[in-house]
């Protein structure tokens, strides 16, 4: 790929993903245009369904040089996140370059030799217009096109209304009505439970149960002090690029990583009562005991931090459960895999979302050879065949993405800066197919499971930070070896990183960097 040449940059999307990149981007001088469809920044925060927020503590979703104000929430309500991320736009310059209201209709190639791309876009009145940019960033994400609604038999017959959870934005549709819900994701339970607060009655649908992620563990200990470590990271199934000491300690102590993750599916189940007695109708016809060991399972897109209120409404019996998946609709409700009817007026579908590419030129889609379980690139990034083509916060899903793109962000400004460089097209298609079989053997089937990092996104961070020759071992101080074990890794430790700070107090410029700025000619942007 030739990007010492690169100069103009388009991005796909205002998310927080595509902010982060072109704040970075702007910063080391080059020129940015990000088009965004909307009318709000935000991406998935600008619009959400009722009473969407993120699912953890709200240090763990925070833009590492960029800190939410003191007093924040957990479980930052969505309309807060927004805000947040306009603020972020405006305090670094980013909003003036965003181009809002603006469609991308068409990304295709600059022409014949050029290692650029052209976009076509219909501006906020309608009109038609394409430019040139020597770089595109796709950071439109994984929650962000078509909603995902299957076909169900017999639907134009159903007396109801059968509608996506992004369509839910009143409590008035839900008043006096017997819902059912699809799904067991984090948006499938936020709807369940306001099903159970203003419907008539709820009842909520699964083909599997997933193991539940508690946001605060037995006693108040945040669950970032049991997940976000290097010690948990460490009991994982191994990485592809896990060390041979990791990998010896592995085979030596099999019986007790096995032991471990029996003691954690233990206190999980204790807490959330997975397998205790339900009250209701319901009680007999399904169980919350996952079925896959939670080592496993901890890779399923459906793993979720659940309010509280959604197993406790369980288990009083205010949401019905029911294990098996919807057949057809009759004039009054729907039938059910296991043969079971259930009465109802209204069907909310959590089943995710369709992320097609489709501004993507077809002969680019085809390059990118999209396959059941998504696309695979090199770093979550770049497509060894499409040159200039980059992937931000679109093909990496992590349990922190806001800090996960913002790495990203970083690794491609840095890319693009020389201080690190691609390898030659052959390593990097080895790198893809290693991932690939190695997310086949511990990743459980999806459509995302290309993106999918989940648990090991502190080796994915790790990665990142290697190759623009930063150390990941970030913790500092006495103790400094026990802080790497078990202190959780959170994006206010990568701050420095985010910035660009720990890269101007390097003392020597890297070997590779000084080979790019003799190669480079005299019109480079200046750092």
């Amino acid at each position: 790929m030739n990007l010492k040449h690169v100069r103009r940059v388009g991005i796909v999307g205002a998310g927080e993903a595509g902010l982060a990149t072109a704040k970075m981007l702007i910063s080391a001088g080059f020129k940015c245009k990000i088009f965004e469809r909307g009318e709000k920044v935000g991406g998935v925060w600008a619009t959400g369904y009722l009473d969407f927020g993120t699912q953890v503590q709200h240090e763990l979703y925070e833009i590492p040089d960029f800190p939410l104000p003191n007093g924040t929430p957990d479980f930052t309500p969505g309309p807060q996140v927004r805000s947040y991320l306009q603020d972020y736009a405006d305090h670094f310059g980013v909003t003036p370059h965003i181009a809002m209201g603006t469609t991308v209709l068409d990304i295709h190639g600059g022409g014949e030799g050029a290692d650029g791309w052209t976009i076509a876009y219909k501006g906020p009145d309608g009109t038609k217009h394409s430019e040139d940019f020597d770089l595109v960033v796709v950071a439109v994400g994984v929650y962000s096109h078509t909603p995902n609604m299957p076909e169900i038999r017999g639907a134009e017959i159903f007396g109801g209304e059968i509608i996506h959870n992004s369509e839910l934005q009143s409590k008035a549709q839900l008043d006096g009505k017997r819902v059912v819900v699809v799904g067991y994701g984090k948006s499938a339970t936020d709807a369940a439970i306001l099903a159970a607060d203003h419907a008539e009655q709820a009842t909520t649908v699964f083909r599997q149960p997933r193991w539940p992620v508690p946001a605060v563990l037995s006693g108040g200990i945040p669950f970032k002090y049991a997940l976000f470590n290097r010690f948990t990271n460490a009991m994982l199934p191994l990485h592809m690029n896990a060390s041979v000491g990791l990998r010896a300690c592995h085979r030596l102590g099999k019986p007790l990583i096995w032991l471990f993750w029996r003691l954690v599916e233990r206190l999980i189940t204790r807490q959330f009562g997975l397998d205790r007695p339900r009250r209701g109708k319901s009680a007999a016809r399904a169980d919350l005991m996952p079925r896959d060991r939670i080592e496993f399972d901890g890779f399923s897109n459906s793993t979720m931090l659940p309010k509280p209120e959604f197993f406790d409404s369980i288990h009083s019996g205010r949401i019905g459960i029911e294990r098996g998946e919807i057949t057809s609709c009759t004039e009054d409700g729907v039938m059910l895999s296991n043969g079971n009817h259930i009465p109802c007026d209204l069907v909310v579908l959590a089943t995710g979302w369709k992320t097609d590419y489709g501004f993507l030129a077809e002969n680019i889609r085809d390059r990118m050879n999209f396959e059941e379980d998504g696309c695979y690139l090199y770093r979550q990034i770049f497509h060894p065949d499409i040159p200039n083509l980059a992937f931000i916060g679109s093909n990496a899903v992590s349990y922190i993405n806001i800090l996960t793109h913002n790495l990203q962000a970083r690794w491609l400004t840095e890319l693009l800066r020389g201080t690190h460089c691609l390898p030659d097209r052959d390593a990097m298609l080895a790198e893809i197919r290693a991932m690939r079989a190695w997310k086949r053997k511990i990743v459980p089937p999806s459509k995302t499971r290309a993106a999918t990092l989940h648990l090991h996104m502190q080796q994915y961070h790790d990665d990142l930070l290697r190759d623009f020759g930063v150390s990941p071992r970030l913790k500092r101080g006495k103790l400094g070896i026990l802080k790497e074990l078990f202190m959780p890794y959170q994006p206010s430790d990568y701050a420095d990183i985010s910035s660009g700070e720990i890269l101007n107090r390097k003392r020597e410029t890297p070997r590779v960097r000084q080979r790019w700025l003799k190669e480079s000619d005299a019109s480079s942007p200046t750092f």
